[in-house]
């Protein structure tokens, strides 16, 4: 008697039977039926209908070129105010800088005309004891007045400020035109002090060349020790006073080398009286530069 298991087995259809034993059946949905032309013939029927749109009137036109109009000056407008902040910042740094370079200038200037007073005053002692025989001076007091009339002082700015400004073209974010004119007219001041040094330092060389022929180096370096109390004339100082009563030697006597040295101190004195008109001149302009950069920025 057969088995119930080979019975099922031999009432399977063929048709039914796989090919390849190795491949499944997949079952097939309905929507996987749909061809390829159904789906174009169905784009075709489901077209969108055209849309007419009704025209506006121009006051809404009127009213968007208004929206956006406003909107691009409130930028505008607004880009342009903080430019003004930021480089009115800018420009009250600077003027901060400024007035600290145009202060120490004063306080410069200051100081250079009173050196110069005291070259003047030992350039016309030293040229009024020179009309006397060489001889008959006291050595000392001609070591003195000369090395004291042959300090070579010059005045130099402050202007690292100025040459910035001027070299990033932001000269211009100080704005006012009277201002800038009075920050200018000092600088012209400096150069015009910048070419009397220049022209005057050859003959302060000449000069020099001329000392060393009558004078002994080795003196002059006993001087360097005093030259604070030099520079400020305190003849009266104990050291300075036994410096000047010694009669220290001469290289040379010879009367035509007394009479140049004579006449350059006079001359030196002459050349140094317009260096401090210069200079006042100069500080003068500094402080109208001062002032005004306080008034336009209210700095203390």
């Amino acid at each position: 008697m057969a088995d119930k298991s080979d019975e099922e087995n031999v009432n399977i259809p063929a048709d039914n039977q796989p090919e390849n034993g190795s491949e499944e059946m997949t079952p097939v949905s309905d929507t996987d039926t749909i061809t390829q032309n159904q789906e174009i013939e169905n784009m075709e029927v489901h077209h969108h209908p055209h849309l007419h749109h009704k025209p506006k009137k121009w006051k809404e036109y009127f009213l968007e070129f208004l929206m956006i109009f406003l909107a691009v000056t409130m930028g505008f407008f607004a880009e342009n105010i903080r430019e003004n902040y930021v480089e009115h910042k800018s420009a009250r740094d600077y003027a901060s800088l400024l007035i600290e370079d145009l202060t120490t200038d004063t306080v410069e200037l200051n100081s250079a005309a009173h050196v110069l007073n005291v070259i003047i005053t030992a350039g016309d002692s030293l040229g009024n004891l020179l009309i006397n025989d060489p001889k008959l001076n006291v050595g000392g007091k001609l070591y003195y007045y000369e090395y004291l009339s042959s300090v070579r002082w010059n005045f130099i700015s402050h202007d690292a400020t100025l040459q910035q400004l001027k070299s990033s073209g932001a000269l211009r974010y100080l704005g006012d035109t009277s201002l800038i004119r009075k920050i200018m007219n000092y600088e012209e001041s400096v150069k015009i002090i910048y070419l009397a040094q220049s022209r005057f330092e050859p003959q302060k060389i000449e000069n020099w060349s001329l000392v060393q022929k009558v004078f002994d180096q080795s003196y002059f370096n006993s001087l360097d020790s005093l030259s604070d109390i030099a520079i400020n004339l305190t003849v009266n100082d104990d050291r300075t006073m036994r410096f000047m009563n010694n009669n220290y030697p001469l290289l040379n006597y010879d009367k035509a080398l007394w009479q140049q040295l004579r006449n350059w101190a006079y001359s030196s004195s002459r050349n140094y009286r317009v260096e401090i008109q210069l200079f006042n001149a100069a500080r003068l302009q500094a402080i109208i530069a001062i002032a005004a950069l306080k008034e336009e920025y209210h700095l203390l």
